[in-house]
């Protein structure tokens, strides 16, 4: 996908940004920077959008981005009139420690770890406690204690990190397509749950819907089918987990008019069913595997 270039602005008190991000919802703002990102979602439950992968968040959501690297969370829409979304966010550019510290043995693993940074990283709750805790305590500090704070995180995190965008991921800099991608993706994104075609899409971009299957595969790096689909199993995953729904309420709710569609998806991009995939997640070991 493309993004709009984002300003992230510092003190000049500090070599990296810190701050506490809470609002009525995460609405979908695709963009970048040339700063790292840290971001612990603190309570908060959506899509989370990476390059080109996009998968369902929920709290203790934890990410490092490298730079220039378009991302956007997007908040559930049904949980945003019952609370405050929150989330942790840290910037840091690549020199913020100057060319020689970044360069000396000692960061040799955290070096790794940001260059590993550059397709998107999600780590899983074994790393995530123990950095949550760390990151939260960062509010408390200043100066060289805050500093030394972020160093122990990332250090951290070099034990593990599994990467979101796909190797093929390859972003675009015309103004035009820009805006014309930024226009499709919200469209997508507000109609997912029900009807939306690619004819649709393309009108949106104001090209021919040949013209648009080439430049929407372009530009994501897959076909409109398969981000549709995945954008719809992603939103299937957190009914699954969230909702007593049956299998066949939540296809329907995230789009899918067509039971054995859903599967098929459903186990192409999960590696298993719908009704084991909520077992797996709820612990309710007892479910069967039949669809319906």
């Amino acid at each position: 996908m493309r993004a709009r270039a984002q300003k992230v602005t510092s003190s000049r008190q500090a070599s990296f940004g810190y701050r506490l991000k809470s609002s009525q919802s995460f609405p979908f703002k695709w963009h970048f920077h040339p700063e790292y990102e840290l971001t612990l979602v603190l309570e908060s439950s959506g899509t989370r959008f990476v390059g080109d992968s996009n998968e369902s968040y929920e709290d203790g959501d934890l990410v490092l981005l490298g730079p220039n690297l378009p991302h956007t969370w997007l908040s559930d829409p049904a949980a945003a009139a019952n609370f405050r979304h929150r989330a942790i966010v840290v910037h840091f550019a690549a020199d913020f420690l100057g060319d020689a510290f970044s360069a000396s043995p000692e960061m040799g693993e955290v070096s790794e770890l940001l260059s590993r940074a550059s397709r998107g990283l999600h780590f899983d709750s074994n790393l995530r406690d123990e950095t949550a805790a760390a990151m939260a305590g960062m509010k408390k500090q200043e100066g060289l204690d805050r500093l030394i704070s972020l160093l122990g995180v990332l250090q951290g995190l070099t034990l593990g990190g599994r990467s979101l965008a796909s190797p093929a991921f390859v972003p675009f800099n015309r103004e035009r397509d820009l805006r014309r991608i930024d226009k499709v993706c919200a469209f997508i994104n507000e109609r997912f749950q029900g009807r939306v075609s690619q004819p649709e899409a393309a009108d949106v971009a104001g090209m021919t819907p040949q013209a648009f299957s080439r430049f929407f595969r372009k530009t994501v790096g897959k076909t409109f089918v398969d981000y549709l689909a995945e954008l719809r199993v992603s939103q299937a995953c957190r009914l699954l987990i969230e909702t007593d729904l049956s299998v066949v309420e939540i296809s329907l709710r995230s789009g899918f008019n067509n039971l054995s569609n859903f599967n098929r998806r459903f186990r192409k991009l999960r590696g298993q069913s719908p009704r084991r995939f909520r077992s797996t997640h709820r612990g309710d070991h007892g479910a069967g595997e039949i669809e319906s």
